[in-house]
């Protein structure tokens, strides 16, 4: 059983080299492996799929395996830290939690690009608008072709 997190995460709270007060304020045993997947988290700031995210943690712990990486996610997410975003037949992505910006995943090359706000904005009002249905943009990726593989 996993412990509760003390307060909701606020990642603008927390700077990458506080990694491990950020998982103890939530509830969380202090490992290497979990401070070193944090960290790259906080730094890198938006969605990520797991390999780039285990590139980013074996900087502060070498070696550290993708399957730790993922295992840790789960546990990040489970206390409210993490949070996980579908992407189609992609990869597995992440990202801390509280960022519901909605992202497009190339299908060719992984790319992960923001959609601005506006352009959701609008999508999610015309939805409605048309049907009724109020869309929740965010835990979903769109799947589609980066600029750099679309010929």
């Amino acid at each position: 059983m996993r412990p509760e997190p003390s307060k909701a995460f606020d990642p603008g709270e927390w700077e990458p080299e506080r990694a491990g007060e950020a998982l103890r304020a939530h509830g969380c045993r202090v490992t290497q492996p979990r401070v070193a997947v944090l960290r790259a988290l906080l730094e890198h700031g938006g969605t990520i799929d797991a390999l780039g995210l285990t590139a980013l943690a074996q900087r502060y712990e070498p070696g550290i395996h993708e399957a730790t990486v993922y295992r840790t996610v789960n546990v990040l997410s489970e206390v409210g830290i993490a949070s996980h975003v579908h992407a189609g037949h992609g990869p597995s992505l992440v990202r801390l939690a509280g960022d519901e910006q909605l992202v497009a995943v190339c299908r060719d090359c992984g790319a992960i690009a923001p959609i601005p706000e506006e352009s959701v904005a609008q999508l999610v009002e015309s939805v409605e608008a048309r049907t009724g249905f109020l869309l929740e943009p965010g835990h979903f990726a769109l799947e589609g072709v980066c600029g750099e593989c679309s010929p």
